[in-house]
């Protein structure tokens, strides 16, 4: 349960009575960490957005039902649409349709299209540091799409969790630019450095802040399981699809594409032995090939 810091016993209510001055300075505390306000008022994905994010966890989705909903915001469907139609396909003739695009693309690859256009109209017209962060969750979930098969898990499923997982980086980056920008710009040994100084900054990190985001938002539950461990150490009691995230978590920042250039970043040989430590997993992962399809990628997206 959200509660405001205060000794009224109904806190939400006297939230809604305050000034807006007062409103606005005013955090918020769950069970175990203080939420700043300006990250709890973050306006949120858009209705079909949120219903498209759920729905992409679903392996049996409907195909008719997926494609009506998408279908009831043309806004959305023609960013669907527009990059079904990018150079990344090189379809010779042009998809007009959202049904057409599913017959010739499939299925999961339109539900990985319609998560990546739900990402950048979350983000808006980025700046240098929240494009560095975009190239980083398009490069976790590149990489977790095209590993996902060493853990069993649908391809489309593992690049909606890798392109989610840093969405605590990104909403403070809308909501406190001015301290996220410091944080960021700032001299850091390695990631558990930049938790420290999120902390420092901001009462908490980036993970926790986005796994509070995903409940707040009514996600589902996997991607707050992802947001709030992917920077923990591997381990034999995570679940299959935090292991993949955090693998490809760690190969993004090896390939070149670090949220934050920190002067610690591991090797590519180091990333992907994070696959096998006492997971009992191997995987023939060719650098080359990876930041390749990465590269290909985000210039698909950002044309």
């Amino acid at each position: 349960m959200v509660r405001m810091r205060s000794t009224a016993s109904d806190t939400g209510m006297e939230q809604a009575s305050l000034p807006a001055e007062f409103a606005e300075k005013i955090d918020f505390e769950t069970d175990s960490i203080t939420i700043p306000v300006r990250l709890c008022n973050l306006p949120p994905f858009s209705a079909i957005a949120s219903r498209a994010l759920a729905m992409t966890t679903n392996s049996d989705v409907d195909l008719k039902q997926f494609s009506e909903l998408i279908a009831g915001d043309p806004a959305f469907t023609a960013d669907v649409l527009f990059l079904a139609n990018s150079s990344l396909f090189g379809f010779p003739s042009r998809m007009h349709s959202l049904r057409h695009a599913v017959a010739l693309l499939g299925l999961d690859r339109i539900k990985s299209l319609v998560v990546t256009v739900a990402m950048r109209s979350f983000l808006g017209k980025p700046n240098s540091l929240v494009h560095q962060c975009w190239q980083h969750s398009v490069a976790c979930a590149v990489v977790c799409e095209e590993i996902a098969g060493i853990f069993d898990l649908p391809a489309d499923c593992a690049y909606t969790a890798g392109i989610m997982h840093d969405i605590g980086r990104l909403g403070f980056l809308k909501s406190y630019p001015l301290e996220m920008t410091k944080v960021l710009s700032g001299q850091h040994l390695n990631n558990q450095a930049v938790l420290q100084a999120e902390r420092d900054a901001l009462t908490v990190d980036h993970a926790s802040a986005g796994s509070w985001l995903i409940g707040h938002w009514t996600l589902p539950k996997d991607f707050a399981e992802v947001c709030k461990h992917h920077h923990d150490a591997p381990s034999t009691r995570d679940s299959d699809i935090l292991q993949l995230v955090k693998a490809g978590c760690h190969i993004a920042d090896a390939l070149g594409f670090p949220a934050v250039k920190c002067q610690q970043q591991p090797s590519y040989s180091e990333a992907t032995s994070s696959l096998t430590v006492g997971l009992g997993r191997q995987a023939k992962l060719p650098a080359e090939n990876l930041k390749g399809n990465v590269t290909a990628r985000l210039a698909a997206f950002e044309s």
